[in-house]
Parts: C-alpha cells; structure tokens; sequence
C-alpha cells in the first residue's frame, strides 16, 4: 500500500535515494496511525465543518493530485468565507517538492499579509 502510495504522491518522480526516504518515513509510522489516517481520508467529511473556520486561510493545492482531487480544494474554498485557492499546476500531492520554488514564494506571501 505505501509503496502505491508513493507513486500517487509525486506530480513529477523524485530521485531514487528521495524515494527511498520518502518510503522509508511512511514505513517509521505507527501502522495503526497510517491504516487510521488513510481510513479518514477515504470517509471524513468535513464540508459542514468549513463555515466555522474564521481565519484567513490559504488552500494551496496540486492540479494533478491524484490523493485529493483539485475539486476538493474548490469546495473548501467556497466554505470558509476568508479562503484563497492557489493552484499548483505542475503538481500532484507534493507541492513542496513539485514545485518547490513556488510552494515557498507562496507560503511566504500568506504568512507577510
């Protein structure tokens, strides 16, 4: 499962040796923590939650993400009323390391407002 997971991770294919990494952080979790997390990623939602956040919030979000399809970033936007969608057109799930550049001007941006 993690190594599938892997492979829907990354917009563009890391590095042998990030891979290795990379796998090697999902493989140091708790199993239970993962299966947990991977659980609440397939059933949790969150939609009636999305009004009650009432911070400005930054929604930066791969178009190519096979994990969280770009329509969720969209929905998440149109609930919480101080919302900012950044598309990360090159990007899958892993926009810091897609785009890492970007990932960085952007984040940066949001915090100087």
């Amino acid at each position: 499962m993690l190594e599938d997971f892997g492979e829907l991770f990354f917009g563009h294919e890391p590095s042998e040796a990030y891979n290795r990494w990379f796998h090697s952080l999902a493989m140091d979790a708790s199993p239970h923590a993962t299966i947990a997390c991977a659980r609440t990623l397939r059933d949790a939602d969150l939609r009636d939650d999305l009004s009650s956040i009432e911070v400005p919030t930054a929604i930066l979000h791969g178009k190519n993400d096979e994990i969280c399809p770009f329509d969720l970033a969209e929905v998440m936007e149109s609930g919480i009323e101080a919302a900012e969608i950044v598309p990360f057109n090159d990007s899958g799930h892993s926009l810091f390391y897609d785009e890492r550049e970007k990932f960085t001007e952007e984040l940066i941006r949001f915090f100087e407002k």
